[in-house]
């Protein structure tokens, strides 16, 4: 398995994001935003830069790896091929909950994950406005590099029972009876948060501000680094069916729920999922 230094990807990542993300935050001119799929589905010009600086960074770190990252499979899908083939590769997400970023709101994320042989090895979600790092590397644990350089472990916090749980239940998209289920029972939990941002809402989880999480649409840049963070932490990242995630799953099919722990994925899933 490739060993890699953990700080130089983190110091990457915060440099990425201090040279191509924040000078545009609450800047961004109309020509700096642009549709992709649809008016949903939106990159700006620092989605662009930040990967353009990423990219090449992150290959020299450990030769011989690829790189996927959102912005260049969203002009050719056949990078993807490269998490499904033998060997490592780094996953890019340059700006996640870039709607909320173009508009201003501070719930952002950069995400980075390590792939090898198809399983994320090694993970960073960092927040540019909070100036913090989560990482997390397989076998070894989860932690906070925090704004001042001191560091704590993540460990999520397992509540009590299934009326003590909140999370994001990410229902727009998938199966719609699948969705009228989570919404008709969503009473017997504690609450709702829904962060428009993946990769806040991992970090929220592993902090324990909510315990799980719902996503019909699993792209890899978006989940891989949250996953492995997740289960570095304590908790699982596992589909409906009980299967594990991983970085080369085909991203459509069943939903993909991490949680804080086992106990509490189960009771999700007896009493607000199955039929």
């Amino acid at each position: 398995m490739p060993q890699v230094d953990m700080d130089a990807v983190r110091m990457l990542i915060e440099d990425a994001a201090r040279l191509t993300i924040m000078p545009r935050f609450r800047q961004l001119s109309t020509s700096e935003v642009d549709q992709k799929a649809g008016p949903h589905d939106v990159v700006t010009i620092a989605d662009k830069e930040s990967e353009a600086y990423l990219e090449p960074r992150l290959r020299a770190l450990l030769p011989g790896s690829t790189v996927v990252g959102e912005e260049a499979v969203s002009g050719d899908e056949g990078i993807m091929e490269a998490l499904r083939r033998p060997g490592s590769a780094w996953l890019i997400d340059p700006v996640d909950g870039t709607a909320n970023f173009a508009v201003g709101n501070a719930l952002f994320a950069v995400m980075v994950a390590l792939v090898h042989d198809g399983d994320a090895i090694a993970s960073w979600i960092h927040d540019p406005v909070r100036g913090v790092t989560a990482m997390a590397k397989k076998g070894e644990g989860a932690w906070m590099h925090e704004s001042d350089g001191s560091r704590r472990k993540l460990v999520t916090p397992k509540p009590p029972s299934l009326a003590h749980i909140s999370g994001a239940p990410n229902i727009r998209y998938g199966d719609r009876e699948f969705a009228a289920r989570i919404a008709h029972r969503i009473d017997k939990t504690a609450g709702v948060l829904i962060l428009r941002c993946a990769g806040q809402e991992y970090l929220a989880m592993a902090e324990g501000h909510i315990h799980y999480a719902v996503y019909n649409r699993a792209m890899p840049w978006d989940h891989a680094a949250g996953c492995l963070l997740i289960e570095e932490a304590g908790g699982v990242a596992k589909r409906l069916d009980g299967s594990r995630y991983r970085a080369a799953d085909r991203p459509w099919g069943v939903p993909l729920i991490p949680c804080c722990g086992e106990q509490q994925w189960n009771w999700l899933k007896t009493g607000i999922f199955d039929p």
